[in-house]
């Protein structure tokens, strides 16, 4: 059995992966994609703010005022980075064709080819719209089911089950 994707690697996919790699690591999840998280430091920040101006210190309070001030900068910061990253990725416009079969995973691509054996492969993530198979801790490749043109999506997601022995479903 061999599938193959052919990917155009726009800013849309390139967002895409962005997106679902940092679902995938829980500090990275937290710090991009969970606006929660962000606002209890700042829900402390004002509190801290509000009971030295009113109680303390008002040098203190001016600081606390200060680092809530600073934690929308940085969230801005690293929102930023991610964008940057879109804008500087070398590959983006090009088309990559990604084809597995029972040998491992081969990729061509503008800027050369590669083999990657079954063994290589970390536990992918699989959605309901594609797989996300992981490389190594920071190096994804998402294969969408909409970029297929050899083969099923039942055929990608046996191949990953038959071959990496650690898959994970994941519901989106």
């Amino acid at each position: 059995m061999k599938t193959a994707h052919q990917i155009v690697l726009t800013d849309e996919y390139i967002a895409e992966v962005q997106r679902l790699a940092i679902a995938q690591n829980t500090a990275l999840r937290l710090m991009y994609q969970t606006w929660w998280f962000l606002w209890i430091p700042r829900f402390i920040f004002a509190g801290a703010a509000i009971a030295f101006w009113l109680f303390y210190s008002q040098f203190f309070a001016l600081f606390f005022v200060l680092m809530f001030g600073l934690s929308f900068i940085g969230q801005y910061l690293l929102r930023r980075s991610l964008t940057k990253a879109r804008r500087q990725f070398r590959a983006k416009g090009t088309t990559t064709t990604v084809s597995m079969d029972a040998n491992g995973i081969d990729t061509l691509g503008a800027f050369g080819n590669s083999h990657l054996k079954w063994v290589g492969v970390l536990k992918p993530a699989i959605y309901s719209n594609g797989v996300l198979i992981k490389l190594s801790r920071m190096s994804v490749l998402w294969l969408p089911d909409q970029s297929l043109i050899e083969g099923t999506p039942v055929d990608v997601r046996q191949l990953l089950a038959e071959n990496v022995k650690e898959s994970a479903a994941v519901n989106q």
